[in-house]
């Protein structure tokens, strides 16, 4: 026995499925509370505030620049875990390097069930 029937050997053996076998799920679809538009990278979206639904990363992120006023030096950033930060830049012309967290935003709470994120899971 090779090495490569082996492998497929031992991997049937403990109940696995064979190679190129894969579950297909249905994808549920729906649209982003914010702009209306089709969700098409679902497991890139946050969940809205006010609906709790999947809205898309950009939507919020523009949502977020609309209601917090600014400053010409300042940005915001997704710091993950469902949040935001306002950077303050120290060269604001670069647009990198150091800089300052003025403001941070939690828009996901930490103990939220995301179980429309669960659907779009593949069990492989």
């Amino acid at each position: 026995m090779n090495a490569r029937n082996f492998r497929r050997h031992n991997f049937r053996r403990r109940g696995g499925r064979p190679q190129g076998e894969r579950t297909v799920l249905p994808i549920p679809t729906s649209d982003c509370p914010l702009c209306s538009k089709p969700m098409r990278e679902p497991l890139s979206a946050l969940t809205h505030k006010a609906s709790g639904l999947p809205a898309h990363f950009d939507c919020v992120l523009k949502e977020l620049r609309e209601s917090n006023e600014l400053l010409p030096q300042e940005k915001i950033c997704y710091l993950g875990g469902g949040s935001f930060g306002v950077l303050q830049f120290k060269n604001p012309n670069q647009g990198s390097g150091k800089f300052t967290v003025n403001k941070k935003i939690q828009y996901e709470p930490k103990d939220l069930s995301q179980d429309w994120k669960k659907a779009y899971i593949v069990r492989g």
